[in-house]
């Protein structure tokens, strides 16, 4: 008779610390996805280029959010430092990018 020891790593079926570091570019993709068919579904309707559309502050901060969690979640499952440090670096300046549309936005009003 098998028995599988539940805490052992190598019996487990769902690796769960991968599945949410994965979920994180998996997330970061959607948003973008999701954002760009927004951004081309509104320049449709309003007939002008998607490029007017990505310009405004709501969809910058939008695909600065969404390339900050692909960053996060490549850290997450990246293997060696230098890697996992250059996505943090790129995850930190979508950050910095993220506050900077916010304050331009709020002073715009």
């Amino acid at each position: 008779m098998v028995v599988f020891d539940v805490s052992d790593p190598e019996t487990e079926m769902i690796n769960w610390v991968n599945l949410i570091a994965n979920s994180f570019w998996i997330l970061g993709c959607a948003l973008a996805l999701a954002t760009l068919s927004y951004a081309s579904w509104q320049a449709s309707v309003e007939n002008i280029k998607i490029r007017m559309v990505l310009s405004s502050p709501a969809y910058k901060i939008s695909l600065y959010a969404a390339g900050a969690l692909f960053s996060i979640g490549l850290a997450a499952t990246s293997e060696r430092i230098c890697e996992f440090l250059l996505w943090i670096i790129l995850a930190i300046l979508f950050a910095v990018q993220i506050g900077v549309s916010i304050r331009r936005k709020n002073n715009k009003y």
